[in-house]
């Protein structure tokens, strides 16, 4: 144990670390606009309230249904409190992650072992860092949430429910759980895994002992609600598998491209901690199930990120959160083990290096937050939103999930589709000229191909009659030092391929060009001439 001594200063240092990073979590994830992804779903959730049929004429989306129904909920605290709906989000993000620690806290003293003042301390600014620092403007993804949602799963599981049954604490884990996985159903892995472990890892208990542990509240919650969000989503939402299923396995493939040894480039730091963690397993050998556990979850995230195949950030942070805790808890029983003891001047300069990183980094995000600041919009170039009234509808021809919602939610205007970009255009292009970048991993039969051809079309001309945006975006992927998202290896004319469509070309005559700005073109709506249908 650390000495009496030593325990006031390690108190004092990770005291002042966890306000620091209250702070650090607050300009980070809090005051900047959320981010494109929960912005999108929180649009999805408002036109759906208002009426608007999920995978219908109005709202189309590659994911399941949960995430547009959990939206709902800051859209209705927000017309209740007055407040924002992206405040109401994310106060609801924030009481969801106090739930979660609390509850990890509690069953931590039963899965790992008693508690120093310091190390409560230094828990709860990993909790911060972890939950709050590492997903920035990620903050509120489904991704983050699910992170948060699972921990306190994992600790349950390493904590033995014949002699802690803790029936209504495991319940409320295995709905948190439970919840998370809805929101993104292939980290059901995480769940297998654990359970898996459990029933075959080395354990002192018997085989019928064992398999009496899979009979705990939190997976037979976990199951259940799993089978009641499939039967809701079949009971009110069969077009997810009658529609968007389909759809999403003929295209998403060219989403989620990258190769094995371009996903761990995407991933180098959560690659760096997996190993680390799990080398200093290896070497101090701790004999805890729950280090285990933690280290088989991190793993299993991991895979899942692997299977997801885009490298995008976001899905990362529920590996590196897990691995991370697991990370942590070492070092703490390594601290404790070494007797480590702080010199006298490290609470001062723990305490002005903290106010050096919130100096530095208030500064570097533009403090004081304006509207402008907090957005941080680079592309499309904020000139083209600016004069535009509020409410007016607006269109973005682009295969980019980053650079369409942000300009809505900062200007007030309305989203004239029902996709956030052109998703399903990647595997079109890539089996219609295969030659233009590198082979499509996929190979799509004519009539799919066709099939898919004739819905993008179809989705965009229905947009542009019902919508009439007034102003439509068009990146220009076809220029040599414009590489689109998912396209890189590609130049492909993104309006020269709608313009194919004879439909789409009748409606495109009353778009006027307007200029260019960055890699967009700008086009108009021009007003019918005094003229039209006399």
């Amino acid at each position: 144990m650390v000495s009496n001594l030593d325990a006031p200063s390690m108190k004092r240092i990770f005291a002042i670390l966890t306000f620091a990073a209250l702070s650090m979590a607050a300009l980070l994830a809090l005051l900047p606009a959320a981010g494109h992804d929960q912005l999108w779903f929180l649009l999805m959730a408002r036109r759906w309230l208002g009426g608007a049929q999920i995978y219908g004429p109005f709202l189309f989306d590659s994911n399941p249904p949960g995430v547009i129904w959990l939206s709902a909920l800051p859209i209705l605290l927000g017309q209740l409190l007055h407040l924002p709906s992206t405040t109401a989000a994310k106060l609801l993000v924030v009481l969801a992650e106090a739930l979660s620690a609390g509850l990890s806290y509690r069953l931590l003293r039963y899965a790992w072992r008693p508690l120093e003042a310091y190390e409560r301390w230094a828990l709860l600014f990993a909790f911060l860092v972890l939950f709050g620092v590492v997903p920035a403007r990620d903050f509120g993804q489904r991704d983050q949430m699910l992170a948060f949602l699972v921990l306190p799963y994992v600790l349950a599981a390493a904590t033995d429910f014949h002699e802690h049954s803790l029936i209504f604490l495991r319940g409320t884990v295995g709905v948190m759980a439970a919840i998370g996985i809805c929101l993104k159903p292939h980290h059901a892995l995480l769940v297998i895994a654990i359970e898996l472990a459990l029933l075959f890892l080395p354990s002192p208990t018997t085989r019928t002992r064992r398999l009496q542990r899979l009979l705990r509240p939190e997976p037979l919650l976990i199951l259940l609600l799993g089978a009641i969000f499939l039967a809701a989503t079949h009971q009110f939402t069969p077009q997810y598998f009658t529609f968007a299923l389909p759809v999403l396995h003929d295209t998403y493939w060219a989403i989620g491209h990258l190769s094995l040894a371009g996903l761990a480039l995407e991933a180098i730091e959560l690659c760096l901690l997996a190993a680390g963690t799990i080398a200093l397993y290896a070497i101090t050998k701790p004999q805890s199930l729950l280090l285990r556990l933690l280290l088989i979850a991190g793993a299993a995230s991991l895979f899942a990120y692997f299977l997801q195949g885009t490298g995008w950030y976001y899905q990362q942070i529920p590996a590196i959160d897990l691995f991370g805790t697991a990370l942590v808890l070492q070092l703490l029983n390594l601290a404790q083990r070494k007797q480590l003891t702080p010199p006298r001047w490290t609470v001062p300069a723990v305490a002005a290096l903290c106010l050096l990183a919130l100096a530095l980094t208030t500064h570097f995000t533009g403090y004081p937050f304006t509207a402008d600041r907090a957005f941080a919009i680079e592309s499309p170039d904020p000139a083209f939103f600016k004069d535009l009234p509020p409410g007016t509808p607006v269109a973005t021809l682009t295969t980019s999930v980053d650079e369409a919602m942000m300009p809505i939610e900062r200007y007030h205007l309305t989203w004239a589709q029902r996709m956030n970009n052109l998703w399903l255009l990647p595997a079109i292009l890539r089996n219609e000229t295969p030659a233009a970048g590198k082979p499509p991993s996929h190979i799509l039969q004519p009539s799919q191909l066709a099939a898919l051809e004739a819905l993008q079309h179809r989705f965009m001309v229905e947009d542009l009659n019902h919508w009439h945006p007034q102003l439509v975006l068009v990146e220009r992927c076809q220029q040599a030092s414009i590489h689109c998202q998912v396209l890189e290896d590609r130049h492909d004319n993104l309006l020269a391929w709608f313009l194919r469509d004879q439909a789409f070309a009748a409606v495109w005559r009353n778009y006027k060009y307007q200029g260019s700005r960055g890699s967009f073109d700008a086009y108009t709506l021009t007003p019918p001439s005094p003229s039209a249908g006399k």
